[in-house]
């Protein structure tokens, strides 16, 4: 039987810009621990008995990959820009700020799916950074490359961002 966690996250990802219906246990895993920040699993340590939680930095660190090279893939294919205004545009794109703002514009609520530790319940609310919010993106970018493909990431990526 699923977590209620897990639920909210196949609730979130069949949503757009995600749209994934039916998917595998081992590909959730992926997507659990894409929205799994490090205070969690820092406090999932501590809890008696204590749990081993990963959190979503690995997958960030790919996703981080995986999104530049979409971003520079598309800029090159889709426009005529030079080698100057194409770095501008990369940056602008992948920027930590311009990512949560995009997500933000665009209603993908990471923020109410995030697990994190108590120190960012505030009040009953969440207090999630934008770093926070476009790290925990790249991570399921990264979750969607490792799940479904590159076609599938770079769909999520143009969806969401570009």
């Amino acid at each position: 039987m699923e977590s209620d966690f897990e639920m909210s996250v196949r609730e979130f990802l069949a949503k757009p810009p995600f749209g994934f219906r039916s998917i595998p246990k081992e590909f959730l895993a992926l997507f659990c621990t894409a929205l799994t920040h490090d205070s969690f699993t820092n406090e999932a340590l501590n809890m008696d008995p204590p749990r081993n939680v990963p959190s979503y930095e690995r997958l960030e660190f790919l996703g981080d990959a995986v999104l530049e090279f979409l971003v520079c893939e598309h800029v090159y294919k889709d426009t005529e820009l030079t080698e100057g205004p194409m770095t501008d545009y990369k940056q602008d794109k992948v920027a930590n700020n311009m990512i949560s703002q995009r997500l933000l514009e665009r209603g993908v609520d990471i923020d109410g799916h995030m697990r994190v530790g108590n120190g960012h319940l505030v009040g009953g609310n969440r207090s999630i950074e934008p770093n926070m919010r476009a790290d925990c993106f790249e991570a399921l970018v990264a979750a969607t490359y490792l799940s479904f493909g590159m076609d599938e990431a770079r769909r999520l990526v143009r969806e969401a961002l570009l």
